[in-house]
């Protein structure tokens, strides 16, 4: 049970990220949320890297004046600036499971307003979804809080760098991913099926 003056309540819902500070809590369960935020941290830098290298490459096919070709990085970048400390505040009112899940479907919608402008070839719609997509980015910067808040006193290092480490293997994987998936755009695809 919560007490007075905890910031985190166990949560029993075995589809939830559990992140509690109870020093009663099962070892076992801190060490389950570790392994949940850092794979969750390979996934955020596996987005991003792919997000940096693409961006500007999309925004070069779509924009008239081949200047503005990494204006939808600036605004990825604009995104997560302007809501890192809304976020903070967000999750101090709902919780950060809560806070990160808000954050996800955030990401979500920017990648799909994404998606739109580009089969609609709207460069500014495009610009417009990466600043969405950004406020991802800034929620799931506190990744690694969240581990040092779920960390027991001497696990707590241990986690955050566990955290990290999620994000160099997502560094690794986004642009092997990049580069294995771009059979898979619709002019490879075509050349593939008409030759």
């Amino acid at each position: 049970m919560a007490r007075p003056g905890d910031r985190f309540a166990i949560i029993r819902d075995p589809f939830s990220l559990t992140i509690s500070c109870h020093p009663g809590e099962h070892r076992g369960n801190r060490q389950k949320n570790v392994a949940v935020l850092a794979t969750c941290q390979a996934l955020l830098f596996t987005n991003n890297s792919t997000a940096i290298a693409l961006n500007g490459l999309a925004g070069y096919a779509l924009a008239a004046n081949k200047a503005l070709a990494t204006l939808p990085v600036t605004a990825w970048v604009i995104g997560g600036a302007l809501s890192t400390l809304p976020a903070s505040l967000l999750m101090k009112r709902i919780g950060r499971r809560a806070g990160f899940t808000v954050g996800a479907l955030t990401g979500m919608v920017g990648a799909a307003i994404c998606c739109l402008a580009l089969s609609l070839g709207n460069f500014w719609l495009f610009c417009f979804g990466t600043m969405v997509f950004g406020v991802y980015n800034a929620v799931a910067q506190y990744y690694r809080f969240a581990a040092a808040d779920a960390a027991s006193a001497d696990f707590k290092a241990k986690a955050i760098s566990l955290v990290l480490a999620g994000g160099l293997v997502g560094g690794i994987v986004g642009p092997e991913t990049s580069k294995l998936t771009s059979i898979c755009s619709p002019r490879a695809i075509s050349a593939r099926i008409c030759p």
